[in-house]
């Protein structure tokens, strides 16, 4: 059963990798389009199918509604992060000489969809979902446990049973996979905003007019992925989070991701403040080395006290106050204060999910204390 749900896995990854890297771009619709198509489609079929079956109560729906949504946002996250990640780093690219970063660059799309780390990590968040599935179905099988949630165990007689019981693993791996994708998208990216703070050989201008040394675009980017993997992660939550089983490996995966994220966006902080300051000090250093210049010519000039050299002398003292000047205000800039618009959208979008996990947990609380009483 293992061997052939990763084959099953496997196989939709190809069919998700042939929709992300050709099948959108056949269309004129923008993707985000294509992607409501798609949980709309998924949702129809649900619904209708689980009709055949049994009734839908509002809580069922909910969670079809939110799992629906939910495919259909990973795909156009996964196409958003592959049409932009490219011209996201060629903004940034001539402030960084190291030839590493260039060749990564020019390759970038490629190397975030060729890599043998991929196909493992698939695996390493597949298969304990696959073995969890199997351990519930023997407990129930042979340990009296509780019953899985499988309708063509108990309705052998309804072919809709067995159909939707294929549907529902059909829609629940592939959003796994879609996670997968998404998850190997935020460890590279990471990655390879640590590996931006390890280059020594950086040219960020300060002056620029975006005041964080010309790497808006990066930041932008980070911010918007960061926030919209963070609203995966709630639909996450209401799809496959209940307060009965608040308490699973399900949870732990969910919060795991969540701090995921929030390494993601701390790292980019970082590295962003980190590369101001290397900037600062080249600044500080070209400015150092003229006023050590001009200060030597100055004390030269006023060692041979020659009265034909004063307009040299008040144009040496002038240069110096300037350059005095320059100093001050660019020490200041290690001094700006936070970006607040981009703290508040982090921490309005990391409370999403946060405040829908701990509802989830305080249902649970409740209905405990509800037993208790009795």
């Amino acid at each position: 059963m293992v061997k052939y749900n990763l084959y099953f896995v496997f196989h939709f990854y190809n069919l998700t990798n042939t929709l992300i890297k050709k099948q959108f771009q056949k269309f004129s619709l923008n993707y985000i389009i294509s992607s409501f198509i798609i949980s709309f489609t998924i949702f129809s079929i649900l619904i209708f199918v689980t009709n055949r079956v049994r009734s839908i109560h509002f809580y069922e729906l909910y969670v079809i509604f939110s799992l629906s949504i939910l495919i259909g946002y990973q795909l156009a996250g996964i196409k958003y992060f592959f049409s932009n990640i490219k011209s996201t780093l060629e903004k940034i690219r001539p402030y960084f000489k190291n030839e590493k970063f260039q060749i990564y660059c020019y390759y970038s799309d490629k190397k975030f969809q060729k890599s043998n780390a991929f196909y493992i990590l698939i695996i390493l968040i597949i298969i304990p979902f696959i073995l969890i599935e199997i351990i519930k179905l023997w407990e129930w099988k042979f340990l009296n446990g509780p019953i899985p949630l499988y309708y063509s165990l108990f309705f052998p007689s309804n072919p809709w049973s067995i159909i939707l019981d294929i549907i529902n693993h059909i829609v629940g791996y592939l959003m796994l996979l879609l996670l997968a994708i998404i998850i190997w998208i935020i460890i590279n990216l990471i990655a390879i905003v640590i590996e931006l703070n390890k280059d020594n050989l950086i040219s960020i201008d300060i002056f620029n007019i975006d005041e964080i040394g010309g790497l808006s675009p990066l930041r932008n980017f980070i911010l918007f992925i960061v926030s919209n993997y963070f609203i995966i992660i709630t639909l996450a939550i209401i799809s496959y989070i209940s307060p009965i089983t608040i308490i699973s490996f399900e949870t732990i995966f969910l919060i795991c991701m969540l701090f995921l994220g929030v390494l993601l966006f701390l790292t980019t902080q970082k590295t962003i403040k980190s590369l101001i300051k290397k900037g600062i000090e080249c600044e500080l250093s070209k400015i150092n080395e003229e006023y050590k210049k001009n200060y030597d010519k100055l004390i030269y000039l006023i060692a041979n006290d020659d009265k034909s050299t004063k307009h040299e002398l008040e144009r040496l003292s002038f240069i110096l106050d300037t350059l005095e000047k320059e100093k001050i205000k660019i020490k200041q800039k290690t001094h700006r204060k936070f970006d607040f618009r981009t703290i508040a959208t982090f921490i309005s979008s990391f409370l999403i999910p946060t405040i829908i996990m701990i509802e989830k947990i305080i249902g649970i609380s409740s209905i405990l204390n509800y037993f208790w009483s009795l």
